[in-house]
């Protein structure tokens, strides 16, 4: 089941906790710039440092919505920054979460997902959700309503420790938030934890800073910008609290209540929404094409055990679409889907021949005209069939390839439409997937995905690598000096983890040329070490990026031209690195890194406009 959660603040985390620990996927949404306060227990702190934890759950920044399907099904909770939700068009989830506690109901409907619940003052169920759930302290916090509203809010902090409104700390004027103090410091009364236009925000009791607003927040006077605990028991700043887990739980009462509604309905035959629905996801490897060796594995795990598979593929598409020639989607015996061919009507479209075709019907090829189904606008040739034990060969031989880095051709023939073939071949001069329409014959160049070396592990090289992995479907190679940073458990989602001196690093780095390359260590003197060593290789990578300022690179191209580099091989590096989107936290400049990373893939395949590039 996949819940998104609009909101990724302490209680929205708390409920994300719930939901997560139950076999949940989850997504959750936020602003670019959060005003989360607990932040050490928030999902939202992955928008600023590109991921999370809180009590042992990752989260981390997703680029888009596919981004965070596929961080959600590899295990993490995934967060997007998407304020208005958008992304529920593209997932469909199951259930949506309203937990942004507002105080009032900033756009969320009750049609927008199979299960809306509403978290907090400013619903009422069953007008704008299916249930309401209490947030006010006290006897009724965590109750769900199914008719009626929560309380409505007092704006008085709840006691903690002998105190309530007296641990708030409140913005002194209006202006930008400017911490002094870092979450779990000691403070007494009088102490100055934050300024905000000059003028001092104060701890107003002794304690522990439970929470706080991260610096360059707009604030107005009066707003509450910081918390302190006076119970002073240092666990506490890093668990959620029993107010947020309290209504997360109120929360999963709800969504197991209309559950059991549901499936009560069904056994009487009654029509009711599809609540539970099958899963989209059941593996990391969602991204649906036969480069894709965790996909083309799923094939052969159904086929060896005997079972078909109903596939749908794109063979070729026209104008803009989400996703292009050689994506796929395939059902399995169990209903599961793996991959996806871009979501929306083509998706559910896919989906429901695909299941067909698994199930003994006949195979399909037929143009879809999106018309104004999709605001894309494009158009896609869609082929659907089964595949079956007499296939298996075909997928072994491809798995093969992928898992010795040896370039495949894939040839499908659907002149007879009633039996199309596939087969196998040596790899030949394709760049991209080619539809030829006099012959209706399909040829794929197979290769193994995209290696990312990334240079620093810093807080943008961390932050790189979950976007890059998870986003972008890059197999991510990670390098630093660094013992405490170059550690596989801070860096899950890279392929591997590699400490050492950078010139070692640089220069034993099994970098191909189909490879990128990011720089991004600590210092100007490691960054020009790692590209001497990279510039100096027979073969070059197909991207190398260096991160810095202007006036950095236009000193590193001197040195490096000094240093016997040809200056075509210096003018071909990225340098300063990422799209120019006016990124300043490690997370944005992430995002334009892997937001370049992505441009330039999509060159070398010979996409451009329409052919899916967004930038």
């Amino acid at each position: 089941m996949l819940a998104v959660i609009r909101g990724a603040g302490d209680i929205a985390s708390g409920i994300a906790l719930r939901l997560f620990r139950a076999g949940m996927r989850v997504v959750m949404c936020d602003l670019a710039r959060p005003t989360s306060i607990r932040r050490t227990v928030c999902f939202s702190e992955a928008i600023r440092l590109g991921e999370t934890h809180v009590e042992g759950v990752r989260g981390v920044l997703c680029a888009d919505a596919a981004g965070a399907r596929a961080a959600a099904a590899a295990g993490d909770v995934a967060v997007l920054v998407d304020p208005e939700a958008a992304c529920v068009r593209e997932l469909a989830p199951d259930v949506l979460v309203d937990a942004i506690l507002a105080k009032r109901n900033l756009g969320t409907a009750r049609d927008m997902a199979p299960v809306v619940i509403g978290v907090g003052p400013g619903f009422t169920a069953p007008v704008d959700c299916d249930a309401a759930v209490e947030t006010m302290r006290g006897h009724y916090l965590g109750r769900v309503y199914y008719e009626g509203s929560p309380l409505p809010d007092t704006a008085v902090p709840g006691l903690i420790g002998g105190y309530a409104g007296e641990r708030v700390m409140r913005a002194p004027a209006d202006g930008v938030f400017e911490p002094c103090v870092e979450i779990g410091a000691q403070v007494t009364a009088g102490d100055v934890c934050a300024t905000v236009a000059g003028e001092p925000m104060r701890a107003t009791i002794d304690g522990v800073v439970r929470g706080l607003l991260q610096a360059g927040v707009p604030v107005h006077k009066g707003m509450k910008c910081g918390d302190v605990d006076p119970r002073c028991h240092p666990e506490y700043i890093e668990s959620a609290s029993d107010k947020a887990l309290a209504v997360g739980g109120g929360v999963l009462e709800a969504i197991l209540a209309l559950s059991a509604e549901k499936n009560a309905a069904a056994e009487k035959n009654v029509r009711v929404p599809d609540v539970l629905g099958p899963e989209t996801v059941h593996t990391q490897h969602v991204n649906g094409s036969l480069s894709d060796e965790g996909f083309v594995s799923a094939l052969v795990a159904e086929l060896e055990a005997g079972r078909r598979v109903g596939v749908a593929s794109l063979l070729a598409t026209s104008g803009s679409m989400p996703r292009h020639e050689g994506a796929r989607l395939a059902v399995l015996a169990n209903e599961s889907l793996v991959g996806t061919v871009g979501g929306g009507a083509i998706e559910q479209l896919a989906i429901e021949r695909a299941r067909a075709a698994r199930s003994g019907g006949a195979p399909s090829l037929e143009w879809y005209h999106t018309g104004d189904a999709m605001a894309c606008g494009g158009d896609a040739l869609l082929a659907v069939r089964a595949l079956t034990a007499d296939d298996l060969p075909v997928l072994l031989a491809v798995r093969e390839a992928l898992l010795r880095d040896e370039p495949v051709c894939v040839t499908e023939c659907w002149e007879d439409v009633a039996a199309p073939t596939i087969e196998v071949g040596p790899a030949v001069r394709l760049s991209a997937p080619t539809w030829d329409d006099t012959h209706a014959t399909y040829r794929e160049p197979v290769t193994a995905p995209s290696r990312l070396h990334v240079f620093g592990a810093g807080h943008v090289g961390a932050a790189l690598v979950g976007l890059a992995a998870a986003a972008a479907g890059f197999e991510v190679h990670v390098y630093d000096d660094r013992p405490e940073l170059a550690m596989r458990e801070r860096l899950p989602q890279a392929a591997t983890v590699n400490c050492g001196a950078f010139d070692d690093l640089a220069a034993s780095a099994a970098i191909g040329p189909r490879d990128s390359v990011v720089v991004l260590t600590h210092g100007h003197a490691h960054d020009e070490t790692v590209l001497l060593a990279v510039l100096a290789r027979d073969v070059q990578p197909a991207y190398v990026g260096c991160i810095g300022s202007a006036r950095k690179a236009a000193l590193a191209r001197e040195h490096l031209v000094a240093s016997g580099v040809p200056q075509e091989r210096v003018d071909a590096v990225a340098m300063p690195i990422g799209l120019a989107i006016g990124a300043v936290t490690p997370a944005e400049i992430a995002l334009a890194i892997v937001a370049q990373l992505v441009r330039r893939r999509a060159e070398r395949r010979g996409e451009g406009p329409g052919k899916g590039e967004r930038a």
